[in-house]
């Protein structure tokens, strides 16, 4: 069974005003709402590929209602710690001419016997058939080592561990040694303290030094320029489609989503790549944090190119 974590999900609020003016009443054209975390993204476009998953975490007050009641209105099976916190808010407020101003809400805090119920929670559902998907940022009340001890419960039940989290927590959690990182190709210049943007070479380089004694793989997105997947043997790497992106939230998400669904189906490298690079593609095209169905993302398997660097 894959599980995905979010510790710190939102319900996202996207705004429309005609023209976005500071210091004046801005009326709303219309409002959507939405269920935001990345590793909800996760079991989201899992669901598309009608590949199972458990997504947990934390929920509270009527946000977290909220955001429960869409993922069971999609069939996601959920197992949600309940917080006395409130689950955050955030708001987006965008106008016609793409000008926009965001809020974020800071987050509950979590209290230790709430994380301590969600780390029983793991210890008891991963097993050797597990992956683990660890995603996103975490809310307050929790400690730096909180990713690495759900690592070290999936090692000692013999779980597959996907981290994909901000610079700073996946360098708390590396000697941990989770299975799969996905970081930025701006994450591995701050980890080694370059003040340059890597070329292909150097990112190959750089990161396949990350992973040695670390990792099994590493996948390294590059702005604009594809995606890398990076493992001692090859490197694989997933290369730009030429479209017009209508959104990116969510695509990063996609493509975890995509790459975890080909391994749990036993693809080779290149395949679970392509895979994960149609549901990255399909995935801009739409308005929601997922593609729209299965059939859009099958719809982009033959035009996903992968290109094998030895």
């Amino acid at each position: 069974m894959i599980v995905t974590v979010t510790l710190n999900p939102a319900v996202d609020k996207l705004a429309y005003v005609h023209s976005l003016r500071l210091e004046e009443v801005n009326r709303l054209t219309h409002v959507e709402s939405d269920a935001g975390g990345k590793g909800i993204n996760v079991s989201r476009t899992l669901a598309l590929l009608e590949v199972p998953s458990i997504a947990t975490g934390f929920l509270g007050g009527s946000s977290g209602n909220y955001i429960y009641s869409l993922l069971q209105r999609e069939y996601i099976q959920c197992h949600m710690i309940e917080i006395i916190g409130n689950t955050r808010t955030n708001l987006k407020v965008i106008d016609e001419e793409k000008h926009f101003m965001q809020f974020n809400e800071e987050g509950p805090f979590i209290l230790q016997k709430e994380m301590d119920e969600l780390m029983d929670y793991l210890r008891l559902c991963l097993d050797g058939s597990s992956i683990l998907v660890i995603s996103g940022s975490m809310p307050r009340g929790c400690s730096r080592s909180t990713y690495t001890n759900m690592i070290e419960i999936a090692k000692e039940n013999d779980a597959l561990v996907f981290l994909n989290t901000t610079m700073n927590h996946t360098l708390d959690a590396i000697d941990a040694k989770p299975d799969i990182i996905k970081i930025s190709n701006h994450d591995l210049e701050r980890i080694f303290h370059l003040d340059h943007e890597l070329n292909e070479e150097e990112i190959i380089f750089y990161g396949k030094k990350f992973i040695q004694d670390k990792s099994n793989m590493l996948i390294v997105s590059r702005d604009n320029q594809g995606i890398y997947l990076i493992t001692q043997p090859k490197t694989y790497h997933c290369e730009p489609m030429d479209l017009e992106i209508i959104s990116s939230v969510g695509a990063n998400d996609a493509f975890v989503a995509g790459f975890i669904a080909g391994l749990q189906e036993g693809y080779k490298d290149s395949e679970l790549l392509k895979l994960a690079g149609a549901c990255y593609a399909a995935t801009t095209q739409s308005t929601k944090s997922c593609a729209y169905s299965r059939k859009q993302i099958e719809s982009y398997l033959e035009q996903v190119s992968i290109r094998v660097i030895e």
